[in-house]
């Protein structure tokens, strides 16, 4: 068994906190041996979901964000990122709010699932830099055009979904600040993805670049990978990060990975709720993508249905 404790820090709204319990509940079935703390910093939840949440485990910790905390962000107003919201900023603040005796920790976004044993985390050496990451892309190109886009020193460029991070360093390098100082004058920056380029920017020297494994991203699977991936267990990655606006949460998004979801979602106390409908969500490219969906299988009454409501939205907004 292993005692030394890995500590796992969420930060969320109401609108991810259901999917943080079912992250939350993959991780404690993967590690039934491992000593695992969930510090979990929210703002606007009802105290019966926080109850809910407790319920999982007692390792489970609740810090509530005070307003203010927030406050200084502008809203998120980018049609390319619509389902984040100001919640990813207190990642930020997290270094500054946690109890002294979290020297480090595993930062999570909420649409992260588990797949292993993550006690070999606590093999990788973050003390002489601020953090451990994972390359956001695995084309050299897409991390060219990035380093380009936010001038970059640094070849690489870093998915921020999934942090390793020194707590003491954070503080030091003076992190929060730092960042800040980018988010508050957006206009000097070409931000498509607010938190994540703005630590780019300021911890170009100062992150250790790991496996990606760590933080496999879905969007890097095309439709045929995202069926077979998960069936071999021996190359699944600790975590895989279903990025992108289209969630496995969302009924219409079906799939070997929503499967998943809902076989973790059983064992929390929301395994009672139904899927929720991704239609109010729908943005103009996502009409594309679901014509193109249907295309591929054959389906050509949806597929003509939604390249109608493709171009029509899209004559709208020109």
């Amino acid at each position: 068994m292993n005692n030394s404790i890995i500590n796992i820090v969420y930060c969320t709204d109401s609108n991810y906190f259901e999917h943080v319990g079912v992250s939350i509940t993959s991780i404690i079935l993967n590690n039934k041996h491992n000593n695992i703390h969930f510090h979990i910093f929210l703002y606007d939840v009802s105290e019966e979901e926080k109850n809910k949440l407790q319920e999982i485990s007692s390792s489970i910790f609740l810090y509530s964000i005070p307003l203010n905390e927030l406050n200084k962000y502008p809203d998120i107003q980018n049609h390319k990122v619509t389902h984040i919201n100001r919640s990813m900023y207190i990642r930020l603040s997290v270094p500054r709010l946690l109890p002294d005796y979290v020297d480090k920790f595993i930062y999570l976004d909420a649409d992260i699932l588990c797949f292993g044993d993550i006690s070999s985390i606590l093999n990788i050496n973050i003390d002489s830099v601020v953090c451990a990451a994972t390359a956001d892309s695995l084309d050299a190109n897409n991390m060219l055009q990035n380093k380009k886009r936010l001038s970059l020193a640094s070849e690489k460029y870093f998915n921020s979904g999934f942090l390793y991070i020194n707590t003491q360093n954070w503080k030091k390098f003076d992190t929060e600040n730092k960042a800040n100082q980018i988010l508050l004058s957006p206009q000097n920056f070409n931000l498509l993805y607010p938190d994540q380029d703005a630590l780019n920017i300021v911890l170009q020297n100062q992150v250790a670049y790991i496996d990606v494994k760590w933080n496999y991203l879905f969007t890097w699977m095309n439709n045929q990978e995202k069926e077979s991936f998960f069936h071999n267990k021996q190359s699944l990655p600790y975590f895989v990060h279903f990025t992108g606006a289209r969630k496995i949460w969302y009924q219409e998004h079906t799939g070997i990975a929503q499967n998943i979801y809902c076989f973790y979602k059983h064992f929390t106390p929301w395994s009672n709720n139904s899927l929720k409908s991704y239609k109010s969500k729908m943005r103009v490219n996502d009409y594309r993508i679901y014509a193109k969906s249907y295309l591929k299988d054959k389906n050509l009454i949806n597929c003509i249905k939604y390249y109608s409501l493709y171009f029509l939205y899209k004559l709208k907004i020109k």
